[in-house]
């Protein structure tokens, strides 16, 4: 089971529990607080009903904006739009990438863990490079250009996921910051700090 899936499934049941809204004629979750809109949400996504399972997404990532479900709700927006795009690949057989190229920067004091995020957002699906660099910031953060707030809210979910810590990842404009460390780069940063520690839930290369 996915941890999709088994957060479906705890929503579902918590929804479902004593005082919970029940479920309609068509056995999908009722109710509009954050944990039975997730659960209807996932039943209409494991059904196919794909944009009625992103609309019941967005709600919770627009709607309730605190919830601990608002990364799982952006990731599970992200498959959906790669479904319903029908990603296909290139002439050579390639698959397109997920997103923007990310590069993966900090002192070299945390190069082993630039490294590992790298080989995980590589493993992922994401055009990663690793740069070390005296003057970055030594804390954990993503940075991003104009135009890509979304994705970068995206990425910092992923990483969210996959570090135990820091417990939030901040985003914001990279700006000064990100000329002054990668000079013409139009991607995604992750600043990666001493402040990092990678748990088991990372991909590594060759993982499906």
């Amino acid at each position: 089971m996915s941890r999709l899936q088994a957060l479906a499934l705890a929503a579902l049941l918590c929804s479902c529990g004593s005082g919970g809204p029940g479920t309609d004629e068509g056995g999908l979750v009722q109710g509009r607080d954050e944990m039975a809109t997730f659960a209807r949400a996932s039943q209409l996504y494991f059904r196919g009903s794909l944009s009625r399972s992103r609309e019941e997404f967005n709600s919770v990532v627009y709607g309730f904006p605190d919830s601990p479900l608002v990364g799982e709700a952006r990731l599970a927006i992200r498959r959906i739009d790669s479904d319903l795009g029908g990603p296909s690949a290139d002439s050579s057989g390639t698959p397109p990438l997920p997103g923007p190229s990310v590069a993966v920067v900090g002192l070299a004091a945390s190069s082993p863990r630039m490294t590992r995020i790298a080989a995980a957002l590589s493993a992922a699906g994401y055009d990663a490079t690793v740069v070390e660099d005296d003057g970055s910031p030594d804390m954990t953060l993503v940075l991003y250009p104009d135009g890509l707030r979304d994705e970068a809210l995206v990425l910092a979910d992923t990483l969210a996921n996959w570090l135990t810590q820091p417990v939030t990842i901040p985003v914001q404009p990279g700006g000064q910051i990100t000329s002054a460390i990668l000079p013409g780069h139009s991607g995604l940063v992750v600043v990666v700090g001493s402040d990092a520690v990678v748990g088991s839930s990372a991909p590594m290369p060759g993982q499906n």
